[in-house]
Protein backbone atom coordinates (compact mmCIF):
# COMPACT_ATOMS: atom_id res chain seq x y z
CA UNK A 1 0.00 0.00 0.00
CA UNK A 2 2.77 2.44 0.95
CA UNK A 3 4.72 1.66 -2.20
CA UNK A 4 1.59 2.13 -4.30
CA UNK A 5 1.10 5.59 -2.80
CA UNK A 6 4.75 6.40 -3.51
CA UNK A 7 4.31 5.34 -7.16
CA UNK A 8 1.17 7.46 -7.44
CA UNK A 9 2.93 10.49 -5.95
CA UNK A 10 5.80 10.20 -8.44
CA UNK A 11 3.42 9.70 -11.36
CA UNK A 12 1.38 12.70 -10.25
CA UNK A 13 4.53 14.81 -9.88
CA UNK A 14 5.96 13.90 -13.27
CA UNK A 15 2.82 13.62 -15.39
CA UNK A 16 0.06 15.70 -13.79
CA UNK A 17 1.75 18.49 -11.84
CA UNK A 18 3.27 20.22 -14.90
CA UNK A 19 -0.08 20.50 -16.69
CA UNK A 20 -2.00 21.30 -13.53
CA UNK A 21 0.47 24.06 -12.70
CA UNK A 22 0.17 25.53 -16.18
CA UNK A 23 -3.62 25.41 -16.01
CA UNK A 24 -3.64 27.18 -12.63
CA UNK A 25 -1.25 29.83 -13.91
CA UNK A 26 -3.29 30.46 -17.05
CA UNK A 27 -6.43 30.69 -14.95
CA UNK A 28 -4.71 33.28 -12.75
CA UNK A 29 -3.74 35.25 -15.85
CA UNK A 30 -7.34 35.26 -17.02
CA UNK A 31 -8.61 36.35 -13.63
CA UNK A 32 -6.10 39.21 -13.47
CA UNK A 33 -6.98 40.30 -16.99
CA UNK A 34 -10.68 40.23 -16.06
CA UNK A 35 -9.91 42.49 -13.08
CA UNK A 36 -10.92 40.01 -10.39
CA UNK A 37 -10.02 41.48 -7.01
CA UNK A 38 -7.76 39.39 -4.78
CA UNK A 39 -6.98 36.79 -7.48
CA UNK A 40 -3.26 36.78 -6.78
CA UNK A 41 -3.77 36.60 -2.99
CA UNK A 42 -6.12 33.62 -3.41
CA UNK A 43 -3.55 31.93 -5.63
CA UNK A 44 -0.86 32.41 -2.98
CA UNK A 45 -3.07 31.07 -0.18
CA UNK A 46 -4.05 27.98 -2.16
CA UNK A 47 -0.38 27.43 -2.98
CA UNK A 48 0.54 27.49 0.72
CA UNK A 49 -2.20 24.96 1.48
CA UNK A 50 -0.96 22.70 -1.31
CA UNK A 51 2.63 23.00 -0.07
CA UNK A 52 1.54 21.98 3.41
CA UNK A 53 -0.39 19.00 2.04
CA UNK A 54 2.63 17.92 -0.01
CA UNK A 55 4.93 17.99 3.00
CA UNK A 56 2.39 16.00 5.04
CA UNK A 57 2.05 13.34 2.33
CA UNK A 58 5.80 12.83 1.98
CA UNK A 59 6.32 12.64 5.74
CA UNK A 60 3.45 10.19 6.17
CA UNK A 61 4.88 8.05 3.37
CA UNK A 62 8.27 8.06 5.05
CA UNK A 63 6.74 7.11 8.38
CA UNK A 64 4.65 4.37 6.82
CA UNK A 65 7.68 2.93 5.03
CA UNK A 66 9.79 3.20 8.21
CA UNK A 67 12.31 5.38 6.40
CA UNK A 68 14.89 7.11 8.59
CA UNK A 69 14.64 10.90 8.30
CA UNK A 70 18.16 10.95 6.91
CA UNK A 71 16.97 9.05 3.84
CA UNK A 72 15.00 12.18 2.91
CA UNK A 73 17.74 14.60 3.87
CA UNK A 74 16.02 15.57 7.12
CA UNK A 75 19.20 15.54 9.19
CA UNK A 76 22.10 17.87 10.00
CA UNK A 77 24.68 18.32 7.22
CA UNK A 78 27.76 16.09 7.18
CA UNK A 79 29.99 19.14 7.65
CA UNK A 80 28.70 22.33 9.24
CA UNK A 81 31.84 24.19 8.21
CA UNK A 82 31.54 23.28 4.52
CA UNK A 83 27.82 24.04 4.59
CA UNK A 84 28.44 27.46 6.11
CA UNK A 85 31.06 28.28 3.47
CA UNK A 86 28.71 27.25 0.65
CA UNK A 87 25.81 29.13 2.23
CA UNK A 88 27.80 32.35 2.56
CA UNK A 89 29.21 32.03 -0.97
CA UNK A 90 25.85 31.35 -2.59
CA UNK A 91 24.07 34.02 -0.55
CA UNK A 92 26.66 36.52 -1.74
CA UNK A 93 26.09 35.35 -5.33
CA UNK A 94 22.33 35.82 -4.92
CA UNK A 95 22.94 39.32 -3.55
CA UNK A 96 25.18 40.06 -6.52
CA UNK A 97 22.48 38.93 -8.94
CA UNK A 98 20.02 41.34 -7.30
CA UNK A 99 22.45 44.21 -7.82
CA UNK A 100 23.04 43.10 -11.41
CA UNK A 101 19.32 43.11 -12.16
CA UNK A 102 19.06 46.64 -10.81
CA UNK A 103 22.01 47.83 -12.91
CA UNK A 104 20.99 46.29 -16.23
CA UNK A 105 17.73 48.17 -16.71
CA UNK A 106 14.38 46.66 -17.62
CA UNK A 107 15.40 44.21 -20.35
CA UNK A 108 16.07 41.23 -18.07
CA UNK A 109 13.20 42.18 -15.79
CA UNK A 110 10.82 42.07 -18.73
CA UNK A 111 12.12 38.60 -19.55
CA UNK A 112 11.26 37.49 -16.01
CA UNK A 113 7.82 39.07 -16.29
CA UNK A 114 7.25 37.21 -19.54
CA UNK A 115 8.02 33.89 -17.85
CA UNK A 116 6.03 34.32 -14.62
CA UNK A 117 4.78 37.90 -14.42
CA UNK A 118 1.34 37.00 -13.07
CA UNK A 119 2.93 35.59 -9.90
CA UNK A 120 4.98 38.67 -9.00
CA UNK A 121 3.31 40.68 -6.21
CA UNK A 122 2.29 44.33 -6.41
CA UNK A 123 0.62 45.28 -3.13
CA UNK A 124 2.02 45.08 0.40
CA UNK A 125 -0.30 42.18 1.28
CA UNK A 126 0.73 40.30 -1.85
CA UNK A 127 4.40 40.78 -0.99
CA UNK A 128 3.84 39.27 2.47
CA UNK A 129 2.06 36.25 1.02
CA UNK A 130 4.64 35.88 -1.73
CA UNK A 131 7.31 35.66 0.99
CA UNK A 132 5.31 32.91 2.72
CA UNK A 133 4.92 31.03 -0.58
CA UNK A 134 8.67 31.37 -1.21
CA UNK A 135 9.54 29.88 2.17
CA UNK A 136 6.99 27.11 1.62
CA UNK A 137 8.40 26.35 -1.82
CA UNK A 138 11.89 26.04 -0.40
CA UNK A 139 10.72 23.46 2.13
CA UNK A 140 8.09 21.52 0.18
CA UNK A 141 9.78 21.37 -3.22
CA UNK A 142 13.16 20.38 -1.80
CA UNK A 143 11.53 17.67 0.29
CA UNK A 144 9.72 16.34 -2.79
CA UNK A 145 12.23 16.77 -5.62
CA UNK A 146 15.50 16.33 -3.77
CA UNK A 147 14.66 14.35 -0.64
CA UNK A 148 11.85 12.02 -1.72
CA UNK A 149 12.39 11.79 -5.47
CA UNK A 150 16.12 11.10 -5.29
CA UNK A 151 15.46 8.42 -2.65
CA UNK A 152 12.68 6.92 -4.81
CA UNK A 153 14.81 6.80 -7.96
CA UNK A 154 17.74 5.32 -6.05
CA UNK A 155 15.55 2.67 -4.45
CA UNK A 156 13.68 1.53 -7.57
CA UNK A 157 16.51 2.14 -10.04
CA UNK A 158 19.52 0.97 -8.01
CA UNK A 159 21.79 0.79 -11.06
CA UNK A 160 21.22 4.44 -11.94
CA UNK A 161 24.41 6.36 -11.07
CA UNK A 162 24.36 9.38 -8.80
CA UNK A 163 24.64 11.73 -11.77
CA UNK A 164 21.60 10.02 -13.28
CA UNK A 165 19.61 10.57 -10.09
CA UNK A 166 20.48 14.27 -10.19
CA UNK A 167 19.65 14.61 -13.89
CA UNK A 168 16.31 12.78 -13.77
CA UNK A 169 15.06 14.52 -10.63
CA UNK A 170 16.15 17.90 -12.01
CA UNK A 171 14.42 17.32 -15.35
CA UNK A 172 11.17 16.49 -13.55
CA UNK A 173 11.64 19.61 -11.42
CA UNK A 174 12.12 21.70 -14.56
CA UNK A 175 9.10 20.21 -16.34
CA UNK A 176 6.94 21.03 -13.32
CA UNK A 177 7.63 24.70 -14.18
CA UNK A 178 6.05 24.25 -17.61
CA UNK A 179 3.95 27.37 -17.09
CA UNK A 180 7.15 29.43 -17.43
CA UNK A 181 7.72 28.27 -20.99
CA UNK A 182 10.70 26.48 -22.50
CA UNK A 183 13.28 28.90 -21.14
CA UNK A 184 11.80 28.66 -17.65
CA UNK A 185 11.83 24.84 -17.79
CA UNK A 186 15.49 24.81 -18.82
CA UNK A 187 16.48 27.38 -16.20
CA UNK A 188 14.68 25.65 -13.34
CA UNK A 189 16.06 22.26 -14.37
CA UNK A 190 19.56 23.73 -14.17
CA UNK A 191 18.80 25.29 -10.77
CA UNK A 192 17.38 21.94 -9.68
CA UNK A 193 20.63 20.20 -10.63
CA UNK A 194 22.62 22.68 -8.54
CA UNK A 195 20.27 22.22 -5.59
CA UNK A 196 20.54 18.44 -5.96
CA UNK A 197 24.33 18.74 -5.96
CA UNK A 198 24.13 20.75 -2.73
CA UNK A 199 21.98 18.03 -1.21
CA UNK A 200 24.32 15.23 -2.25
CA UNK A 201 27.45 17.09 -1.12
CA UNK A 202 26.07 18.16 2.25
CA UNK A 203 23.95 15.07 2.96
CA UNK A 204 21.15 17.35 4.17
CA UNK A 205 18.28 19.40 2.76
CA UNK A 206 19.23 22.34 4.96
CA UNK A 207 21.42 24.03 2.35
CA UNK A 208 19.17 23.52 -0.71
CA UNK A 209 16.06 24.53 1.24
CA UNK A 210 17.72 27.76 2.35
CA UNK A 211 19.12 28.63 -1.10
CA UNK A 212 15.84 27.74 -2.82
CA UNK A 213 13.90 30.03 -0.51
CA UNK A 214 16.43 32.85 -0.95
CA UNK A 215 16.24 32.53 -4.74
CA UNK A 216 12.47 32.94 -4.61
CA UNK A 217 12.60 35.73 -2.02
CA UNK A 218 15.06 37.50 -4.31
CA UNK A 219 12.08 38.49 -6.46
CA UNK A 220 10.95 40.87 -3.71
CA UNK A 221 14.33 42.63 -3.79
CA UNK A 222 14.43 42.75 -7.59
CA UNK A 223 10.84 43.85 -8.19
CA UNK A 224 10.60 46.59 -5.60
CA UNK A 225 7.31 48.55 -5.40
CA UNK A 226 8.92 51.45 -7.27
CA UNK A 227 10.24 49.16 -10.01
CA UNK A 228 6.90 47.42 -10.33
CA UNK A 229 5.11 50.73 -10.87
CA UNK A 230 7.33 51.41 -13.85
CA UNK A 231 6.82 47.89 -15.22
CA UNK A 232 3.13 47.42 -14.39
CA UNK A 233 1.85 48.50 -17.79
CA UNK A 234 4.16 46.02 -19.53
CA UNK A 235 3.11 43.25 -17.14
CA UNK A 236 -0.59 43.91 -17.76
CA UNK A 237 -0.05 43.76 -21.51
CA UNK A 238 1.97 40.56 -21.24
CA UNK A 239 -0.51 38.89 -18.89
CA UNK A 240 -3.45 39.79 -21.12
CA UNK A 241 -1.69 38.51 -24.24
CA UNK A 242 -0.75 35.21 -22.60
CA UNK A 243 -4.22 34.79 -21.10
CA UNK A 244 -5.75 35.26 -24.57
CA UNK A 245 -3.33 32.78 -26.12
CA UNK A 246 -4.14 30.12 -23.54
CA UNK A 247 -7.84 30.09 -24.59
CA UNK A 248 -8.88 28.40 -21.37
CA UNK A 249 -12.34 29.00 -19.88
CA UNK A 250 -12.45 31.19 -16.79
CA UNK A 251 -14.00 29.49 -13.80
Amino acid sequence: MILAVAHILVAFTALVMPWLGRHKYQKLQQQLTAGMQGARLRFYRVSVAQQSALVAIVLLLAQGAFLPWRALGLSPPDSWKATQVLLLTLTAAIGGSIILFHLTGDRFLRALLKMAGALIPSTAAERVWFAIVSLGAGASEELLFRGFLIWYLGFFLPHLPLLGLIVVSSLIFGICHLYQGGLGVAATALVGAVLAWMYVVSGSLLLPVTIHALLDLRILAIFTPQRMRSLERYRRQMTAAQATDSQLPLG
